[in-house]
């Protein structure tokens, strides 16, 4: 029988994936930095496993045959720690790695962090795994907490579009795969919605189902830097947020795909019914 591990469980999308596999028959390993507070929110055989060469690590992926990876928490060491977790997971025995990575993902990504996952990508591949590769545009859910929470986006996106894509519908995907990863072996599936939309457009979108009125404000790059200096964070996390607009103003997220219906059946969903499912 294959063996499959879920790491991050404790996070967002980690967690769904293994509940869904739960509720689906799928039996998983389940991976934690934390352990106690997995088991806490009701995982099961669950293991400590880091992004490293940690004892508990090596451990966590002993006898394992297909792995689910989300990427580690956003650092300057990111894909450093993604390699040693992959050197890990090679020494184990694991043969097929799915790994959620991001839309585009490039060595010249305009999204810095597009960088990061293209080279943990090629890691993979370098080391001769079986892979498959679920590249996610930005997630619908992001834009929606910001427009709740500042009845605003600003950014310097322009004009450009973006193909934002629910957060709930990648981790269907991703239980889905579980069920029957040789199918998907060594392919690389978009997760994009069904449509193309400007920040005037999700910001109209909002302003209808939320009720209230939210606006976009378009920023030069060096308003939007100069903005975001009322959190205190390192450069690379203004780079980051910065370039999550001037990708779409380039329209590095935009294009649609068909992946999510290919795998699941069904269209993957719009904001509009993000909207009407909150």
């Amino acid at each position: 029988m294959t063996k499959i591990a879920v790491t991050g469980v404790t996070g967002n999308l980690g967690g769904m994936v293994s509940r869904l596999c739960k509720e689906n028959g799928i039996k998983v390993r389940n991976l934690a930095r934390n352990k106690e507070k997995a088991e806490k929110m009701g995982f099961s055989d669950v293991f400590k496993s880091n992004y490293d060469k940690s004892e508990d690590t090596v451990k966590s992926l002993e006898g394992i045959d297909v792995l689910f990876m989300v990427s580690g928490s956003e650092n300057p060491n990111c894909v450093q720690q993604h390699k040693d977790f992959i050197d890990v997971a090679k020494i184990a025995g694991v043969s097929h790695i799915i790994y959620l990575s991001f839309y585009n993902a490039s060595k010249n990504s305009v999204f810095t962090l597009g960088r990061d996952h293209y080279a943990t990508e090629e890691y993979i591949k370098e080391n001769s795994f079986k892979y498959t590769f679920l590249r996610d545009n930005f997630y619908a859910d992001f834009f929606v907490n910001l427009c709740r929470e500042y009845g605003e986006i600003k950014g310097p996106a322009g004009n450009g579009k973006v193909s934002v894509v629910v957060r709930s519908d990648v981790s269907e995907v991703a239980a889905k795969i579980l069920e029957n990863p040789e199918k998907w072996e060594n392919q690389v599936l978009n997760m994009t919605g069904p449509e193309d939309l400007t920040m005037e457009e999700i910001t109209k979108l909002a302003s209808k189902y939320l009720g209230k009125e939210i606006k976009y404000i378009a920023e030069t790059v060096d308003e939007a830097y100069e903005s975001r200096k009322i959190w205190k964070a390192e450069q690379w996390e203004y780079d980051s947020w910065v370039s999550t607009y001037t990708a779409i103003a380039q329209n590095e997220q935009s294009g649609v795909s068909d992946d999510i219906e290919k795998v699941l059946g069904r269209k993957a969903n719009s904001l509009a019914e993000y909207f009407r499912k909150l």
